[in-house]
């Protein structure tokens, strides 16, 4: 029983991995199709939106080095800055919870 992905604009399947762009709306994980996403919201950045797609190249990259980063400090630094270094785990989060919530569940 493997629920289907669905667009959050326009309501229709997502049938195959490449053509589900993944972002943040008021903090929650939402799937597009890349049409959708590059007519609508690619450009589109508020305090609510974000413009940065969570999965892809960009979106690994960005994971990576926020984790390498998030170690650093946690290693390295002290007090309120231990914490900081903690919060770029976030980052991590929404990447691994979009793999498993919408990726996985596609075809390449």
């Amino acid at each position: 029983m493997n629920k289907g992905v669905y667009c959050e604009k326009c309501g229709k399947e997502i049938k195959f991995r490449g053509d589900l762009v993944t972002t943040t709306i008021m903090l929650e994980v939402v799937p597009y199709h890349e049409d959708c996403y590059a007519k609508d919201l690619k450009g589109l950045r508020t305090l609510v939106v974000s413009n940065e797609p969570i999965n892809g190249v960009a979106g690994n990259i960005t994971t990576v080095i926020a984790t390498v980063v998030g170690i650093g400090a946690i290693v390295f630094l002290e007090g309120p800055m231990r914490f900081a270094g903690l919060l770029l785990f976030i980052i991590l989060g929404y990447r691994v919870y979009s793999y498993v919530r919408f990726e996985k569940r596609l075809p390449e």
